[in-house]
């Protein structure tokens, strides 16, 4: 049986309406209540596009240019982020993005987790809410972005350390002062491997082996595939762990929006990473993943960080269909040239629209929300 054949409406009903396997799920009143509420993506919100610009063939791209980019790319929205431990009472790029007239969703991380030979070095969730209220205050008094994002990728181990516990705890006062500025709020961004896993295990736990395999062989590379089937195997036991329980506390928790990061062709990333010239995107899978984080949340979506790990024109916009698709309040596209397995830019080294760039544009010029 195909796997798009499962999709919609029968794979959400088994394994959701019965969700007592995950530690963090352990009451019916924390799982959907119908399942219309399950069957398709049926709400009509507009998506606002935007874009991150970071590195454009190794070199970073100044702010100024970045606004200039995100112009010719025909958009609004721009992602910025101000670190905690940094904060010295303004940001040069965030008044570069406002002189610009562009809108901001703004990740306020506590630091940044990477040594100084450029290493990843995970860095613990704040846990002194006085002080970190103190500091988040004094940044949202000063700028007032569209959406607040509260750290970024908060299961990625390679930039955070700490409990599920303690990024629940910082996202509470996140949502406390933002909400007392009148600021929307999200999370920091679930990765796709963390809902993609959440997923497959879900439908492992209920009896759904064929249909989890199907899965599994379409969004994870074979390095994943050996990890998941080893019960054992520590880290993905963390990760499922970590994942349940912060999706359940996404559910009480009064967010605004819940964000995850996307990134095609799906089973690209990484050295270990396959497909990686493949030029169509399985919107049915796409959809099907953004579709589970609302069921299980019961919040609005969006994405402030999603890409593509080649420069086909024909796979950002299958991508893009896809964000459109699933009804994404806000979709930030990455555009930075990151290395082999990892993502590519909308635009060259000198600030011109490579041909997917054109593609990006001439998508979100017939599908801006206005």
């Amino acid at each position: 049986m195909k796997l798009q054949a499962l999709l919609f409406p029968f794979l959400f009903l088994p394994f959701i309406n019965d969700c007592n396997n995950a530690d963090a799920i352990k009451a019916q009143d924390e799982t959907p209540q119908s399942s219309s509420q399950i069957n398709t993506i049926t709400d009509t919100t507009k998506t606002h596009f935007g874009v991150m610009v970071a590195k454009t063939q190794g070199t970073l791209v100044p702010p100024s240019q970045q606004a200039k980019i995100a112009k010719a790319l025909g958009v609004n929205y721009i992602r910025a982020r101000i670190d905690l431990d940094s904060w010295g009472g303004s940001n040069d790029a965030y008044e570069i993005y406002k002189s610009a007239g562009l809108k901001v969703l703004l990740n306020v991380n506590s630091g940044i987790p990477r040594s100084a030979a450029g290493e990843p070095s995970p860095i613990p969730f704040p846990t002194d809410m006085d002080a970190y209220s103190k500091k988040l205050n004094s940044i949202l008094d000063k700028y007032k972005p569209e959406v607040v994002v509260i750290e970024n990728e908060e299961d990625n181990p390679n930039y955070h350390s700490g409990d599920a516990e303690d990024y629940i705890n910082e996202l509470k006062t996140g949502i406390q002062v933002a909400h007392s500025k009148g600021l929307k709020v999200t999370n920091g961004g679930i990765t796709y491997h963390e809902v993609c896993a959440i997923i497959y295990d879900d439908m492992m736990q209920h009896g759904k082996q064929q249909e989890a395999k199907e899965f599994a062989n379409k969004v994870f590379p074979p390095a994943m595939l050996m990890r998941l089937s080893n019960p054992s195997n520590q880290q993905i036991k963390r990760q499922l762990e970590f994942g349940r329980r912060i999706i359940a506390a996404y559910k009480t928790l009064d967010l605004d929006y819940v964000n995850f990061h996307w990134y095609e062709p799906v089973k690209a990333r990484g050295a270990n990473g396959v497909g990686k010239t493949d030029t169509v995107v399985d919107t049915k899978i796409f959809e099907f993943a953004a579709n589970y984080i609302k069921t299980m949340t019961g919040k609005p979506i969006m994405s402030n960080e999603f890409g593509v790990f080649n420069t086909s024109p024909s796979l950002t916009r299958g991508l893009l269909q896809a964000v459109y698709n699933a009804n994404l309040q806000y979709a930030i596209f990455y555009s930075s040239d990151g290395g082999e397995g990892r993502a590519v830019a909308l635009q060259n080294v000198g600030g011109d629209l490579r041909e997917n760039g054109n593609a990006f544009r001439e998508f979100v010029k017939q599908h801006e929300a206005k």
